[in-house]
């Protein structure tokens, strides 16, 4: 039933529009960064004078930081504006802040790109929420598990494309122009796509705007506390983003060259499995769910983020740590030897588990979330998910504070894992013996 759901919806203008204009939005936010850190790391870009070292971090923390400030203004105005026309406003910023991009790297200025991902962090403050805050206008009760899991299927494709066209891009004969270009073509086709979306009535127009970033956050996230029923989920969802974030950027690169002894291609390997397997298991939800809320799927996941990081730990927790002078091997010796390929195995299937985990979480914040309240209410979960991928950054430094082996950063994530697991089954037995999942009246 669900399959069908799925595919009826990617050719409605109800629906469409908004997958386009994510996917378009997803790649261009990846192909900016990442071509940013491939042309700091290979080429003559700096930023005061210095290269990667400051790049990289810089880079990193000014888009989530962006996100972080911005989410709870761009909540508020998601329930007080039509969301469809924040939207098309979003989308056609991203036009200008793409010129913007591709004249950083014509003049290959790495203050102005800094600043330009900036402001692209806060145009995706902007379009988060309000994009969560439409879904349950757009789409029927029963749509909206097949309906996030396409979006976040095609979010991580989106992602891997962004990331790999980024840093093959840049590494060409004038890449930096060639980049600009089609950062400023993308925005262009999104903004084109998003203006297919219907209107939406605005839900609570007679509301006062707050700009005060500080003041607005806490009200929100005051919000969420006399909400449970929505903020249980919306941490859920967090931890899906710190464990993308602690795996990827965080372990995964020091665990694949000092213990495994595997070079870039190895890396790149690693991280194309872990964000494809994310999308096969938001696929798999939305396609095998049935009409309800398929809070089971999340529970599936979250032993599936026990049983295989556990597996993963054991695999590899013996290994010695490798000098640095160890020469590394590409990705055909790594899958020659024996045991690479239950690694590999282990990390696309925690990666599915992740996809299956979050998809439902992220329909019940919206099923539950008051419509004037919901844009709000929403945007807590995109302040969650900057902190949580931040936290997610500091992982490694924490498993080597402790003096632990490298490979115990995948036992912390079962054990994590395994109590989120518990909890999750609870509320799937409590909500199978109330037998609804309602939607609190709002406070």
């Amino acid at each position: 039933m669900s399959a069908k759901i799925a595919a009826s919806l990617i050719g409605q203008r109800r629906f469409w529009p908004m997958l386009a204009a994510q996917s378009f939005g997803a790649f261009n936010d990846n192909l900016f960064r990442f071509s940013l850190i491939s042309l700091a790391t290979y080429s003559t870009l700096t930023l005061f004078g210095r290269g990667e070292e400051l790049m990289n971090p810089v880079a990193a923390s000014a888009f989530t930081i962006a996100m972080f400030l911005f989410s709870a203004i761009a909540g508020r105005a998601a329930d007080k504006f039509d969301r469809t026309r924040i939207l098309r406003f979003t989308k056609f910023a991203e036009i200008w802040l793409m010129s913007l991009a591709a004249i950083g790297f014509f003049l290959q200025s790495g203050p102005l790109l800094v600043v330009t991902l900036f402001f692209m962090g806060m145009q995706s403050a902007f379009f988060a929420p309000t994009k969560n805050a439409a879904l349950p206008n757009l789409l029927d009760d029963h749509e909206l598990v097949p309906g996030n899991a396409i979006l976040s299927g095609a979010l991580n494709m989106s992602i891997l494309l962004g990331i790999v066209v980024g840093t093959l891009l840049a590494g060409s004969h004038q890449g930096g122009m060639i980049v600009g270009g089609v950062l400023v073509i993308m925005a262009i086709i999104g903004w084109i796509s998003i203006r297919q979306l219907p209107l939406l009535p605005a839900a609570k127009p007679d509301m006062k705007m707050s700009w005060n970033v500080v003041m607005e956050t806490f009200r929100v996230l005051r919000f969420a506390g006399e909400h449970p029923r929505v903020l249980r989920p919306l941490l859920g969802v967090a931890w899906f983003w710190l464990l993308g974030a602690a795996i990827i950027f965080s372990v995964m690169p020091t665990f694949t060259s000092s213990v495994l002894g595997g070079d870039q291609t190895v890396l790149s390997l690693f991280n194309a499995s872990f964000t494809i397997g994310g999308a096969l298991g938001a696929i798999l939800c939305g396609t095998l769910s049935g009409r309800g809320n398929a809070l089971i799927f999340s529970v599936i996941g979250a032993i599936g983020l026990v049983i295989f990081p556990v597996d993963l730990a054991l695999s590899t927790m013996n290994r010695p740590v490798l000098p640095e002078d160890t020469e590394l091997m590409g990705i055909n010796a790594f899958l020659a030897e024996p045991g690479n390929i239950r690694i590999l195995v282990d990390l696309v299937m925690s990666a599915v588990s992740a996809g299956l985990f979050v998809v439902p979480l992220q329909a019940m914040a919206q099923r539950r979330s008051p419509q004037e309240l919901r844009g709000r209410l929403l945007s807590v979960g995109s302040i969650l998910n900057a902190g949580a991928a931040t936290i997610g950054n500091f992982m490694l430094a924490a498993v080597l504070a402790l003096a632990l082996p490298i490979p115990a950063a995948f036992l912390v994530v079962a054990i994590i894992s395994a109590a989120i697991a518990a909890y999750t089954f609870y509320w799937h037995r409590r909500i199978q013996r109330e037998g609804a999942d309602q939607t609190p009246s709002p406070s």
